[in-house]
């Protein structure tokens, strides 16, 4: 007699006791995305730009705090980036620039008022401590931002406010109301406006203009660190070859030993026919 095959269903009657299994009980298959070394190398070239971005909040800082830069002529350079890229990516410019006016009056009155309150808003606490906190939200932002994947760990609304909220631990350690405005108008360009123009030429250019303007904003920040800040150029270094080379050779090494194993306590999905 031909042997009956046991098969994974509910509704058929079988000739097998109630707790027998088969071999295809457990259908265990490699489940792995086929990701080349260099598509690694450059999808991980997204987050070369924001860690660029926190590098350069705290270079501003220092700069502004040492009184090597002029707040008005940073805060004027920052203005006349955030309406050149505003104009770039507004794709209806004329039916919401009424809104947008609004919101930055908004802005600008709101920092304004409390620019004060920021300043000394953490003067009992001691500068290492201030340090620490800032040093841990912007590691918290490189973590939970959006670079473009479909993860859980994911939250722009998140890393949107750790990001401000390191900017006002920043800015409360600056002697003036002008130089507090200035570092929140810088940390909000930084933070808001410009992942969001990352992210449309990300999608728009080319993978050899992408990777010009990484290689670009890189070389800004690496001459910023230099000139006011040379003691982070070894963090900006680490951080580089950490995530655009370490990383991304781990992902793909790793890649070939990832497997799911699928089973009856799966939740029920209906295949495509």
């Amino acid at each position: 007699m031909e042997k009956q095959e046991w098969k994974r269903v509910l509704w058929k009657r079988q000739p097998f006791p109630d707790n027998y299994v088969g071999d295809s009980f457990l259908r265990v298959s490699k489940k792995c995305k086929k990701v080349s070394l260099s598509a690694a190398l450059y999808g991980a070239t997204a987050v070369t730009p924001e860690i660029c971005s926190c590098l350069g909040l705290v270079v501003i800082f220092y700069g502004m705090s040492d009184s090597k830069m002029d707040s008005s002529v940073v805060l004027t350079l920052t203005a006349a980036v955030g309406i050149i890229g505003y104009l770039i990516t507004r794709d209806h410019l004329a039916a919401s620039i009424r809104n947008d006016a609004k919101v930055v009056c908004f802005y600008v009155v709101l920092i304004a008022c409390v620019s004060p309150v920021i300043k000394s808003l953490t003067g009992s606490v001691a500068t290492d401590s201030i340090n620490a906190c800032t040093t841990f939200l912007l590691l918290l932002r490189l973590v939970v931002h959006d670079y473009g994947t479909q993860v859980a760990i994911v939250n722009p609304t998140v890393s949107h406010n750790v990001g401000l909220f390191a900017s006002v631990c920043l800015a409360s350690r600056l002697d003036s109301d002008l130089d507090v405005f200035t570092l929140m108008t810088v940390a909000v360009a930084l933070f808001a406006l410009l992942p969001t123009f990352r992210r449309r030429c990300r999608s728009g250019l080319g993978r050899g203009w992408n990777l010009v303007l990484t290689v670009l904003v890189v070389g800004v920040t690496g001459s910023g660190i230099i000139q006011y800040t040379p003691h982070l150029l070894l963090v900006l270094v680490v951080a580089l070859l950490l995530c655009n080379c370490l990383m991304p050779t781990l992902y793909i090494c790793c890649q070939g030993h990832k497997q799911n194993i699928y089973g009856p306590w799966d939740e029920a999905q209906i295949e495509d026919r």
